[in-house]
């Protein structure tokens, strides 16, 4: 019995398999195994987030650019002589910088007339960042040409603007003879308001095609007219040439009836995504009832040099002509 008692006192063994250098080594690479795996885990999921926002950021970049340019098709009826030339895109991944060029045609050269900078952000709208030819514009009153003459602020060239036939003003400009005096050599952009408005067949039949760049349809509605008649700041009640609505024309072959009606048929489908072009279309069309349908003409941009705009001299057709841009032909 007492040998029985004496094993049964014995203290039990407990065998540490934990310590052992084999079972530590299995902990540890199973311990790196996860280490890794939750890594790689993490570095897939950080790399399929970043390219999903970067592919979706671009997504609805370029949606927005699509946008801007449909918006900015206005460009191709309206501003007088003014072409936009071309255009850069710089992206980043939450917006665009839009860098564009404008041109003037004078004769058979061109001058850069602009330049503007534009952000197209992910999230809110377009906004201009810079805008070569300045924000606001420089107006000096001029006392020679008695009357307010504005500057383009990129190349310090004077802006053109047009005279309704329709509206009374205190004075009346007479820039042709000023523009035929300067010097042959030279290249002149003149911009002539009419006495009344007129269809493309008439005005080619009194004022032919040679050194006509483009053509200005009056957008302005009557009951407008009559609220600028009011109007005392001499300023105000001129259409200014970025403004005005019209048609790039060829000064080296003619404009005919269907010029115009490309024209239209071009505000008509520009109209659909811009309410400005649909308002102004509305204009013609109320414009035009006393003309049978057809586009009326209310002034034209001439550029060529003094001996070329000559003919232009006492037509009676011609209301105001103003001074625009000049260069130097060599």
């Amino acid at each position: 019995m007492a040998h029985e008692n004496s094993e049964q006192s014995e203290p039990f063994e407990e065998i540490d398999f934990t310590s052992s250098p084999s079972v530590q080594k299995v902990f540890k690479k199973t311990r790196r195994r996860q280490t890794f795996k939750y890594v790689f885990i993490a570095f897939l999921t950080t790399a399929i987030v970043i390219t999903a926002v970067i592919f979706g950021s671009q997504a609805i970049l370029n949606n927005k650019i699509n946008e801007h340019q449909q918006k900015s098709l206005k460009e191709t009826v309206s501003g007088a002589n003014v072409h936009r030339s071309e255009s850069y895109y710089f992206h980043d991944m939450f917006s665009v910088t839009e860098e564009t060029k404008y041109r003037k045609q004078l004769g058979d050269r061109y001058i850069i007339w602009d330049k503007k900078t534009k952000r197209i952000p992910l999230i809110g709208k377009i906004e201009t960042v810079s805008q070569g030819s300045g924000m606001t514009g420089i107006n000096t009153l001029d006392k020679e040409a008695k009357r307010t003459v504005r500057y383009n602020d990129f190349n310090n060239e004077r802006e053109i603007e047009f005279y309704y036939p329709d509206v009374s003003y205190s004075h009346i400009p007479n820039e042709l003879d000023v523009a035929l005096g300067l010097d042959n050599n030279k290249l002149i952009e003149i911009a002539i308001s009419f006495n009344q408005p007129m269809t493309l067949d008439q005005l080619s039949k009194q004022l032919g095609y040679k050194n006509v760049n483009w053509l200005w349809v009056d957008t302005t509605s009557h009951s407008k007219k009559e609220e600028i008649n009011k109007i005392k700041v001499a300023t105000v009640k001129t259409k200014w040439g970025e403004d005005a609505f019209g048609i790039d024309v060829s000064g080296t072959s003619p404009y005919t009836t269907e010029t115009g009606q490309v024209f239209l048929s071009t505000m008509e489908e520009l109209s659909n995504s811009n309410s400005t072009i649909k308002k102004a279309l509305n204009t013609i069309r109320e414009n035009t009832k006393n003309s049978n349908g057809e586009l009326l003409i209310s002034g034209a941009v001439f550029t060529g040099t003094p001996e070329e705009l000559e003919r232009l001299k006492g037509l009676k057709l011609i209301r105001a002509s103003v001074l625009g841009a000049t260069i130097d032909k060599y």
